[in-house]
């Protein structure tokens, strides 16, 4: 079956190429590019170059180059048919399954590559006539001072402006009647008698880019009176607001630098927090997030931030970002929530409280995937009946099920048996359907608090586990030779046990080797209770320098040692309930 030439070109602008690259060989960022050893032949010192501004690869030693279809076609040893569908698949993209569709032309792969060309020429020359019209418009330029915005910024998103005429594009196209162009990108609009007008009118306009910076769309923002307020470009064969993010190509430098995302609902939120200086931004527009934007942030970054308005609106939009979220969340990959108060956006709090109060809130006040789920489902009940707790686990069961991050939904579990007063293995039951063993509550509390106490006073072999984590870093890949037990199974151990089980899916996903692990990383989402990671880590990396075999632990000797550790402790099973 033929894939067509559409479809390609998707595959190819959502497969971005440093993504691919990196989840095959280890690359590090020099200047504006990434570095590795060539794949495809022996050399000590980093000559495969990775643009991620041209989405492409070039090896200086051997002359390999191409993109991340080509990669995946050379590394993996995939036809090119084969190396489309393993992309498609990873980046949500649908191939049509029509084994009866006519095959694509020579002339007519040429025709649709022209036709796409063209669109873009279009689309750029709109962009350039908003700019200039812009600086020839007092009015328009009052406005955005009054919004605090630099040329420096306008230049930097390319914003223009529409004048409040029918046909303001008809200067630049003087076919303006017959492009077809104009209404493939959706820039006019063409009423029952065939008249045109322009789309965007009496609006500042916010030029929409793909992830490699092709203009695909518009936004505008009404600058007098008038409704909507903001008004986007239609779907078009370009544009797709479910699968796009506003500021994406401009920020997404910053969002893999600094590892974070924060995602707002508009685009003078995104224009207004890079004017002082937070570039790592993007918005949705008009649309709730999906999860194809979920999946997309998180291929760039490990944790996504949500700082919507503070109103109902917002708060409902939240939500729904949480419900979007459940699935896709790992113990690596993490969302937190910002609630500013309830007349303020980003852009309005910004502009009355100063960058460093929103910063400050951004480090302080944030809350977790699980604290918002709890929260936001305990306003749903009477928390404080019998009745409203069973009614709050019958409402937190779905989302528990969709979360598939071990250690999150040991968490959430944990939190959830402490908010209901009821023991987590009793939680475990009831979420698993096994109620005649859950709801013996108060004999099976007794026996409960009798086991409990056996465990505290069987304390937690914090030597073995210290070691363990010894060897983890000095060998990481040993992450691999022990698989993560049961939910059953995590729920009663000690916290820094599982602790460890976070550590190990750390390493498990992103380290080979010692000089992988990056301790930064580790401290933001692992917290140890009784054994201290810094002074584990300096001490592995002073041995490893100082001598030859340091740590060294094979991996049946790790195995036993980890299972010692999580089963040493089980609990002893509970005798029969009558």
């Amino acid at each position: 079956m033929q894939i067509p030439q559409k479809v390609i070109d998707e595959v190819a602008e959502r497969a971005d190429v440093v993504d691919v690259i990196g989840k095959h060989i280890k690359i590090k960022r020099s200047g504006q590019n990434y570095f590795a050893c060539c794949p495809f032949h022996n050399e000590k010192s980093a000559s495969f170059s990775i643009s991620p501004t041209k989405q492409i690869y070039h090896c200086f030693g051997c002359g390999e180059s191409g993109n991340s279809i080509s990669f995946v076609m050379k590394y993996l040893g995939l036809d090119f048919v084969s190396a489309v569908r393993s992309l498609a698949d990873q980046y949500g993209v649908t191939i049509p399954e029509d084994e009866n569709q006519p095959k694509v032309s020579r002339e007519q792969a040429a025709a649709q590559k022209q036709y796409k060309l063209n669109i873009h020429q279009v689309m750029n020359k709109s962009v350039e006539f908003y700019q200039r019209q812009l600086l020839q418009s007092s009015y328009a330029r009052h406005y955005l001072e009054h919004r605090g915005l630099s040329t420096e910024i306008l230049n930097k998103f390319q914003l223009g402006f529409a004048p409040n005429n029918f046909q303001n594009l008809q200067q630049v196209f003087s076919d303006y009647n017959a492009n077809k162009m104009l209404l493939a990108g959706g820039l006019v609009i063409e009423n029952e008698n065939n008249k045109r007008y322009d789309r965007f009118r009496e609006r500042i306009t916010f030029p929409i880019k793909n992830i490699k910076g092709e203009v695909i769309g518009f936004g505008g923002r009404i600058i007098g009176k008038g409704e909507p307020k903001y008004l986007n470009s239609p779907e078009t064969e370009l544009f797709n607001k479910s699968k796009e993010l506003y500021g994406l190509f401009e920020a997404k430098k910053e969002i893999r630098d600094l590892n974070q995302v924060i995602v707002v609902e508009g685009y003078m939120d995104v224009i207004a927090l890079n004017q002082y200086g937070i570039n790592n931004v993007v918005a949705t527009m008009g649309t709730a997030v999906t999860e194809e934007h979920i999946k997309i942030l998180f291929r760039l970054c490990d944790n996504i931030c949500y700082s919507f308005d503070g109103d109902n609106a917002g708060k409902k939009a939240a939500w729904r970002a949480l419900e979007r979220s459940m699935g896709l969340v790992t113990d690596i990959k993490a969302v937190n929530f910002l609630f500013l108060p309830s007349d303020h956006d980003p852009d309005s709090f910004i502009r009355a409280f100063g960058v460093d109060k929103f910063r400050q809130r951004l480090k302080d006040d944030t809350l977790g995937l699980v604290t918002f789920l709890l929260n936001q489902l305990q306003q749903e009940v009477q928390i404080n009946t019998d009745e409203g707790k069973a009614r709050f686990i019958s409402l937190i069961k779905p989302y528990i099920d969709q979360i598939k991050a071990v250690a999150l939904q040991v968490i959430l579990k944990k939190q959830l048996a402490a908010i209901v007063d009821l023991d987590p293995s009793v939680i475990e039951s009831i979420l698993n359907n096994r109620t005649r063993f859950a709801f013996y509550n108060r004999k099976l509390k007794n026996i409960n608090d009798a086991f409990q106490n056996q465990l505290k006073r069987e304390p937690l072999d914090v030597r073995s586990l210290g070691g363990l984590i010894q060897a983890l870093f000095n060998d990481p890949k040993l992450a691999r030779e022990y698989p993560i037990p049961e939910q059953e199974i995590l729920i009663n151990l000690d916290n820094d046990i599982i602790e460890l089980f976070k550590l190990i899916s750390y390493l498990e996903m992103h380290c080979d080797e010692f000089t992988d692990v990056e301790l930064g990383d580790l401290l933001e989402y692992i917290k140890f209770e009784q054994v201290n990671l810094v002074q584990i880590y300096q001490k592995v990396k002073t041995e490893r320098s100082n001598y030859t075999h340091v740590f060294n632990l094979d991996a049946q000797s790790y195995s036993e040692k980890l299972k010692h550790l999580v089963y040493g402790k089980k609990r002893t099973r509970p005798r029969k309930l009558d």
